[in-house]
């Protein structure tokens, strides 16, 4: 039995913006699906997320562009509930769970004919290598993602044929061979 709610996007559309989120802040699916409408401020730029451990941490929500869409979607959220309702639900209106989310996954994967098909974990990682080929040091990227242990957030430290070349191309070697 499925539960309409009054402000509620489609399930694709939630898709997206869980999607989005997961890539543009690092988190885990669950830190995202056990979040809680309080958890997010008000114009939906930091959250506050239980990592493991049971410790917090704030995750900011960067993209100007997705931020006010997660704002919207939050607003809603707030109307359609008290602020210690889960924040993404299920068609039954009930706390979204990581394993839905990632069987939404898989479906969207094989309607996209994407192979292997997508999960959350590639999503973390992703944001993970981006932020480390953009230059951003790995302790602030170890504190994002909440690793403990920096040997953690090594294992996401993976550089691409891209990121040297870029890396070089600001730097003339040559040019400081010059007398």
């Amino acid at each position: 039995m499925s539960t309409q709610f009054a402000h509620s996007p489609s399930q694709d559309a939630v898709t997206i913006l869980i999607i989005k989120l997961l890539i543009d802040t690092g988190l885990r699916i669950s830190e995202l699906t056990n979040l809680k409408v309080r958890d997010v401020s008000p114009d939906s730029g930091q959250i506050l997320v239980q990592g493991k451990g049971s410790k917090e941490r704030i995750v900011f929500v960067p993209n100007r562009e997705l931020q006010e869409k997660f704002q919207r979607y939050c607003q809603a959220r707030s109307d359609d509930g008290s602020i210690t309702s889960p924040l993404f639900l299920n068609t039954e209106g009930r706390r979204l769970r990581s394993a839905t989310f990632r069987k939404r996954l898989r479906t969207l994967s094989k309607r996209l004919g994407i192979e292997p098909h997508l999960t959350p974990h590639r999503f973390r990682h992703s944001a993970a290598t981006l932020l480390i080929e953009e230059g951003i040091d790995i302790r602030i990227v170890q504190a994002l993602l909440g690793h403990a242990n920096l040997k953690t957030t090594k294992i996401y430290v993976r550089v691409s044929n891209h990121a040297l070349r870029r890396a070089l191309e600001r730097v003339d070697i040559l040019g400081e061979l010059r007398p």
